[in-house]
């Protein structure tokens, strides 16, 4: 008997899973049935550690269940990489655990000892910072000649503005969430965060200073230190000039990169507005709980007799802030 040649790995289409295609709603299933939902809501979207698991062995062993390229554009469009997690902040992705508990030091001591002396007790002072699962919802409306259409063109679409509608959901409550109505704990409100006050909305570079020496003397290395500016906030700092009519502005473009006295600086349009954020990204952990869930709402407001449908995506996350002296935030 002939061998026969194996068969491809399988395509995977989001559009093709909302639509109940039988290949993709199986790799759903193995990813609700291996990584655990926290919460049933829709289908699972296998996320990065699975599109790594499905990619171990090969096509000829029978490894390969879907396009490994495929299926990790549309995890990354369901999960997409926060502007903190570009920027080195820690990612936990977990599955089948209720909470993530994250060690947090403090004290210590140290000092100079004579011969034979014995060296100083280590003090340190160990809390815990534990990350719990906060459901981001992100809405998406789909006409329905959208959603009788097909191909890539139409589905790079889809995954563009999925990934940016997720995206400002997360980040939204990364940066403020006030730790009530469902929402996590962000940076700004969370405890022990340095703060520093400005005269004007617009700050002066001397301000812009006092927070770096807040960062420096929380033991922060300057090296790892990144402004975070609304991008208003950004373009007042492109116009204001260090000395009236000197000529020279705040922030500078040099080595490819905007900065402020040296440090980058990076814009995020879910960051408040009035609050310039410096900080150590990688004082902070992004938590992830199980994949990100999908489902196609074509019934409420009276969906089923226009033909329109609101595609809905569900991320449970939360926020760590491990260091939080290492995070500076100056406003009014």
């Amino acid at each position: 008997m002939a061998n026969r040649a194996p068969e491809p790995p399988g395509r995977f289409s989001l559009l093709a899973l909302l639509a109940g295609a039988k290949h993709e709603v199986g790799l759903a299933q193995l990813a609700a049935d291996k990584y655990g939902q926290p919460q049933a809501r829709g289908f699972a979207v296998p996320h990065l550690p699975m599109v790594r698991d499905l990619g171990v062995a090969t096509a000829t062993g029978g490894g390969n269940l879907a396009s490994k390229t495929q299926i990790e554009r549309v995890a990354d469009a369901i999960r997409p990489q926060l502007l903190l997690e570009q920027l080195g902040a820690i990612k936990v992705e977990t599955t089948g655990v209720a909470s993530v508990s994250f060690p947090r030091f403090t004290g210590g001591s140290s000092g100079w000892i004579s011969e034979g002396e014995a060296a100083p007790s280590d003090a340190t002072n160990t809390a815990t910072v534990t990350a719990t699962p906060h459901a981001a919802a992100s809405r998406l409306g789909m006409s329905r000649q959208v959603r009788n259409q097909s191909g890539e063109v139409i589905e790079d679409a889809v995954l563009r503005e999925i990934s940016q509608a997720v995206a400002a959901t997360i980040e939204a409550g990364f940066f403020a969430g006030s730790g009530t109505n469902s929402e996590p704990l962000g940076l700004l409100n969370t405890p022990g965060i340095n703060s520093e006050t400005f005269a004007a909305a617009t700050p002066t570079l001397t301000e812009l200073v006092a927070m770096i020496e807040d960062y420096a003397t929380a033991d922060g290395d300057l090296a790892q230190a990144r402004f975070i500016l609304h991008p208003s906030d950004l373009t007042y700092l492109l116009r204001a000039q260090v000395d009236y009519e000197g000529g020279e502005t705040i922030v500078q473009y040099i080595d490819g990169a905007h900065r402020i006295c040296g440090l980058p600086v990076f814009s995020s349009r879910h960051l408040t507005a009035g609050k310039h954020l410096l900080i150590d990204p990688t004082a902070v952990a992004c938590v992830y709980f199980g994949p990100a869930q999908i489902l196609l709402d074509e019934y409420s407001g009276g969906k089923a007799l226009s033909g329109a449908a609101e595609l809905v995506t569900f991320n449970f996350v939360d926020i760590a802030v491990l260091r939080p002296a290492q995070i500076v935030v100056g406003s009014v």
